[in-house]
């Protein structure tokens, strides 16, 4: 056995091994801690001999081709600052160092691979050969003055080299290279160093590859002064403009560029794909979006534009129809890094055609495999939107007003809210902008067919009407000049020229002339959103009668234009009502600027006159009358100085009734508007005239009665089948029932359901005519086989006598099925009057909310009270009930302390408790129930304010009440009525509750709730009671209670035993509040001799009875 030769311990320098080992540790630290000490091992201090620093460059080029841990990192690092403390300064005379030449040599040497070696291996020593050329790079050393310029030659074949023989390392390679460029630029070197770059590459052949491409700009930059070869680029310039198409092949990196080979230095595109796109792309790029030249760039400049370049580059190129999903990757990722860092002026371009399809078909499925990236996408843009506003225009106006996917936009299409959000996310100037080129679009959508063109406005309307809804910041929209107001009103005024007017075509090409014709179909869609815009603005926005002004200050424009032609006869008396409208609005502006006390009535009668000569031009039939009733009110109200206010709000009532009765949303805001400026003037015979709506019955004579007119049909316009439809829909619910969620939900299917019943029904109908009249006339039904019908056909001939009895039962069955028919239709005729008056109801339940709200001081509004328990009571719809009672109890809920009604006559309020209580005795829901008490309490908070005294009254009325429930068979007045009133007396003062006075009112009540009033209301009395000084009588009275138990008669059934238990409860109960109360005032021991005999049974049973 040979023995193995021992090592020699002095030979091995066991720090360093230790820093060697450290240097390709994973912890940053360590490694530059290990670098540290390397360093300062052989610093020139340290007087280290050639030898000994050779074997260090040695190793520590052996550990760049290391694949351990982070070695790479390491050792390069230790490489770079060790060649730039040791080789970056001139040699000293007689000093023994390497030459760089050497070290270059040691570099290729340790670095190359001989024999046959694994992939892994040879994968190791490439990268460690270019981690090294790096590492000289870096340090300087090639540049200083006294390198020798063959060394650098000598380093740029190494890079070279390695690209040639690795595409896939060749990115690594150009980046080195470009990185290189930066480092002469900043180092001002000489520029024989760049211009070896240059040279060396076309050498190499790499000159038309992506890494070459980026190269040649970045010198071109950095050192204009660099003889470029020629017949390389067209004008050396790669981005020439005739170059572009070679240009997108080499960066779609799908072959080698046309027109070369391996003999003339061509070499194979990268093979493998990569998820990161190119570093050259953000070289183009840079120099393309330089605001001088995306500003400056025209047909007659030479270098191509960033527009055309991405639409052939980047849209013809990586998001064409035949480009593969790894290419479409990467125009994603290109689209995201150049929204998110482009000029603004540059952002525009990027929304190209075959983008926005691709875009739109990722986002419209998560199925889709690039789905994600496409969500990216988008994230980007709203990153840019949010930290800049104004950069939103270039994205709406790329899917709205350019779009070409006619009737269907972004959002529809990928099922997002996409542009929504980019229109709630844009500034006001932004906004005005895209409403200029929106209204554009909408005159002329660059469509020809009339069909796609109307299918292109609607879209372009409905997102009009979105950014219209989307301005929030309503403090912009009260400054006189701002982007805000000129948007909205440039937005009301093309609504309103494409609503009502048509454009003579001979008239020549002028600009507002839309191509093609705005149809009759189209017009009808932009008044609904017209309608839709004018709701939004009275509900949301500050001073909306400005707006509506300038709406109908448009049509006036419009309509003096020759050019431009309305379908209405001004000519006659329309023409006369509208001119006279005109007049008054124009006083009312002067008044205006004049007159600041009286804005609001003023701005409101503007509001009025401009909406009603819109509604003019929208046909309504009832509007030139209403201008009439404007005018007269006009004068009473304003023009006279009020000589006759109250004949003056009657008028304003009834047009204000008229406006309610219309189903649009626009006029509801606008009654309510209008309501709130005049509620202080509304009398009596104005609440009547609301009152009196309140009582009409849900049925086709209630309207009749209502409306003043007999069986006119009406069908709305179908205007617009999209949501922003601002016509309201009413819900038909019984008032004596409830609807559940589920209901709610399901409301619709309900609905779906019932018109299918009605049409079977109607089916079925038929089906019977049909079989009657075969029978009469011995046929087959029509629905029947006609061969079988053939095969049963008589052949028979009828006389005269059959012959006539057959035409009396024929007769006899067309007036049956006449008969059906016309039941049929009034079933309709009814159900559309319920819905009519039931949405009438809650328009005028609406505004009284208003006055209680305004106006609940005035004695006036007590009036209220009690219609709106009636109407709760007598109503079939249960929205109308819920309104009613609901502004009972706002009423009461408002009229607090200092908020009382100022009433001089208690009379008149008891008067009005009493019939409150007279219609808490008629049968109806709990709505109703909850109601009248509600107004009960309210009533008698208001007669204590009064006068305290006035409790007295209040406890008759309420004993005749409860008396009438115990005597009267036909009074259904809820228990809860009087549980509220007891759990409002347990809420009153301490002083109230602790009164001698309370017991009149606990005694009067007792047979109501004795659990729920009584006991609270005890304990409540029981603790303020002091001490007694002597034994309390009351415990003697549960000993009585229990010797006079009512034991039930023979006679007595279960209802009448139980009626009489409760009542012992009753008595009871009070009878303890009693005792406590006279022991509070000392009356003495005798009153358990009194409470005795009361209790004795013989007492008890006549007053149960």
């Amino acid at each position: 056995m040979s023995k193995k030769r021992r090592r020699e311990q002095s030979s091995i320098d066991v720090q360093l091994v230790e820093i060697y080992d450290d240097l390709a540790h994973e912890n940053e630290g360590i490694r530059l801690k290990a670098a540290h000490a390397f360093l300062t091992k052989f610093s020139q201090d340290n007087n280290q001999s050639s030898d000994q620093l050779a074997e260090a460059v040695r190793r520590l080029l052996r550990g760049l081709c290391s694949g351990r841990k982070a070695a790479r990192l390491g050792f390069s690092i230790t490489l770079t600052e060790l060649l730039s403390q040791r080789w970056g300064k001139p040699p000293v005379d007689g000093a023994d160092e390497l030459p760089l030449a050497e070290l270059v040599d040691v570099l290729i040497k340790q670095t190359e691979t001989t024999g046959k070696v694994s992939g892994q291996e040879e994968r190791d020593h490439q990268f460690g050969r270019l981690f090294g050329a790096e590492a000289f790079i870096k340090s300087g050393v090639l540049f200083q003055p006294h390198a020798s310029p063959d060394v650098w030659s000598r380093v740029l074949d190494i890079i070279y080299e390695v690209a040639k023989k690795k595409s896939w390392l060749r990115e690594e390679c150009g980046w080195i290279l470009y990185g290189t460029s930066q480092t002469l630029n900043d180092g001002h070197h000489d520029i024989q160093f760049a211009q070896a770059i240059i040279d060396k590459l076309c050498q190499a052949g790499l000159a038309k590859t992506p890494e070459g491409i980026a190269i040649w700009l970045k010198i071109q930059v950095d050192f204009p002064e660099v003889q470029f070869p020629s017949g390389v680029w067209r004008d050396e310039n790669p981005l020439h403009r005739k170059e572009t198409p070679k240009l997108a092949k080499i960066l779609k990196e799908a072959s080698p560029a046309e027109g070369t080979d391996e003999a003339n230095g061509a070499v194979s595109q990268r093979g493998n794909w990569t998820s990161k796109i190119h570093f050259v792309w953000n070289v183009i790029f840079a120099k393309l979006t330089d605001v001088d030249i995306v500003r400056g760039s025209s047909k007659k400049s030479k270098t191509i534009g960033f527009g055309e370049f991405w639409r052939q580059a980047v849209d013809e190129n990586l998001f064409a129809s035949s480009s593969s999903e790894e290419r479409k990757y990467w125009g994603f990722l290109l689209f995201q890094q150049l929204f998110s860092s482009a000029p603004g002026t540059a952002l525009a371009s990027l929304f190209t055609d075959n983008f926005k399809r691709c875009l739109t078909n990722q986002l419209a499925s998560k199925d889709r495999y690039l789905h994600l990236a496409a969500v990216k996408s988008i994230k980007s843009i709203f990153k840019r939107v949010e930290s800049e506003p104004s950069s939103a225009f270039a994205a709406l106006h790329a899917f709205l007003a350019t779009s070409k996917d006619g009737n269907l936009s972004f959002d529809q299409a990928t099922k997002t809210k996409t542009l929504e959000r980019l229109i709630a996310l844009a500034d006001d100037t932004t906004a005005c902008r895209l409403v200029h080129e929106l209204c554009g679009t909408l005159r002329r959508p660059n469509l020809r067919d009339g069909e796609d063109a109307a299918a292109r406005r609607q879209v372009i309307a409905d997102q009009l009407v979105s950014l219209l809804k989307s301005r929030q910041n309503t403090e912009n929209l009260k400054e006189p000049s701002s982007d805000a107001r000129d948007l909205v009103t440039k937005l009301l005024g093309n609504f309103a020229t494409h609503s009502y007017f048509s454009v003579d075509t001979s008239a020549g090409d002028r600009p507002e002339i839309p191509v093609p014709p705005v149809s009759r179909k189209t017009q009808e869609m932009l008044r609904s959103k017209l309608s839709a815009c004018l709701s939004h603005i009275m509900s949301k926005f500050p001073n909306p009668a400005y707006y509506i002004y300038e709406a109908a200050c448009q049509i006036r424009v419009n309509a003096a234009d020759t050019v431009m032609h309305s379908e209405l006869d001004l000519t006659g008396p329309v023409g006369e009502s509208v001119s006279s409208a005109w007049l008054a609005v124009e006083q009312v502006s002067e008044r205006l600027k004049a007159d600041s006390g009286n804005k609001t009535c003023l701005e409101a009668f503007m509001l009025l006159y401009s909406l009603t000569i819109v509604q003019v031009y929208n046909g309504d039939a009832d509007a030139v009358g209403m201008l009439e009733e404007l005018h007269s009110c006009y004068d009473l109200l304003i023009k006279d100085q009020g000589k006759d206010t109250q004949q003056g709000s009657e008028v304003l009532i009834e047009i204000l009734l008229g406006f309610s009765a219309k189903p649009l949303q626009l006029f509801k805001r606008l009654t309510q508007q209008v309501f709130s400026a005049f509620a202080s003037e509304i009398n009596r015979n104005g609440l009547q005239s609301m009152i009196k709506v309140l009582a009409t019955r849900e049925n086709l004579a209630g309207q009749d009665e209502v409306f003043e007119e007999e069986n006119q049909d009406t069908e709305p316009s179908d205007a617009s089948s999209t949501n922003d439809s601002d016509v309201e829909e009413v819900e038909m619910k019984d008032a004596n029932g409830s609807q559940s969620p589920l209901e709610d939900n399901e409301s619709s299917e309900a609905t779906s359901d019932s018109e299918q019943t009605g049409d079977d029904s109607e089916d079925g109908d038929l089906a019977a005519f049909d079989a009657k009249l075969a029978h009469a006339l011995q046929t087959r039904p029509t629905t029947a086989d006609v061969d079988a019908a053939s095969t049963t056909s008589s052949s028979s001939d009828m006389n005269d006598s059959q012959m006539e009895a057959l035409d009396s039962h024929i007769a006899q069955i067309f007036q049956e099925r006449k008969r059906l028919s016309r039941s049929r239709r009034q079933k309709t005729q009814q159900k559309d009057a319920k819905e009519s008056i039931i949405h009438f109801k809650c328009r005028v339940l609406e505004l009284l909310e208003i006055y209680v709200k305004q106006q609940h001081q005035k004695p006036l509004a007590l009036e209220l009270l009690l219609p709106l328990l009636t109407a709760t009571r007598t109503t079939t719809s249960q929205q109308v009930s819920a309104k009613a009672c609901g502004l009972v109890r706002e009423y009461g809920r408002i009229c607090k302390g200092k908020e009382l009604p100022e009433v001089g006559d208690a009379g008149e309020v008891l008067g009005l408790l009493q019939e409150v209580h007279v219609e808490a005795m008629r049968e109806a829901s709990n709505t109703h129930a909850g109601a009248c008490s509600q107004a009960s309490l309210f009533l008698v908070r208001l007669l204590v304010g009064m006068d305290r005294e006035n409790l007295r009254k209040v406890v008759e009325i309420y004993a005749g009440t409860q008396e009438a429930l115990l005597m009267d068979p036909k009074c259904r007045v809820k228990m809860s009525f009087f549980t509220d009133w007891m759990n409002c007396l347990c809420l009153a003062d301490e002083a109230l509750c602790t009164s001698p006075f309370c017991l009149v009112i606990l005694t009067t009540i007792a047979p109501i709730s004795p659990e729920a009033t009584f006991l609270p209301i005890s304990r409540s009395m029981s603790s303020t009671l002091p001490e007694p000084s002597y034994p309390d009588p009351v415990s003697s009275i549960p000993q009585a209670m229990e010797s006079h138990q009512y034991q039930p008669a023979s006679s007595d059934g279960p209802k009448t035993f139980a009626a009489r238990q409760y009542l012992e409860t009753v008595f009871y109960s009070a009878l303890v509040l009693l005792l406590q109360i006279l022991y509070l005032y000392r009356i003495g021991d005798s009153s358990v001799d009194l409470f005795r005999v009361i209790l004795d049974v013989r007492v008890l049973e006549p007053m149960a009875r």
